[in-house]
């Protein structure tokens, strides 16, 4: 999995530090998935919030911006639910072999 690139010039100081901790969690070997669902709900909030402070050129600079980091993270979130469906699936083979067996 690539690392998540979620700063651009625009990046508000406190929405960096949410970036960074979403980058901590994804280069985790088995990322928490509340902590994520957490970070990206803060990340929304705060985006929501910001953009009530910013001028009509500005914000359509940051929201264009903001659309390319939001594909971003919809693809680590599809890829880490494929991920777990991949392991969720051979638990439950495994558990149906070892009723077969028993």
């Amino acid at each position: 999995m690539k690392t998540l690139t979620l700063n651009h010039s625009f990046t508000p100081s406190p929405l960096k530090k949410i970036n960074q901790d979403l980058s901590v969690l994804e280069s985790n070997s088995d990322p928490d998935e509340s902590k994520f669902l957490q970070l990206v709900t803060e990340r929304d909030e705060f985006i929501k919030s910001y953009l009530q402070t910013l001028d009509k050129n500005l914000k359509t600079d940051f929201v264009n911006a903001e659309l390319k980091v939001n594909g971003v993270l919809v693809a680590y979130a599809e890829e880490s639910f494929k991920a777990s469906l991949k392991l969720l699936t051979g638990l439950v083979r495994g558990r149906k072999a070892v009723k077969k067996y028993r």
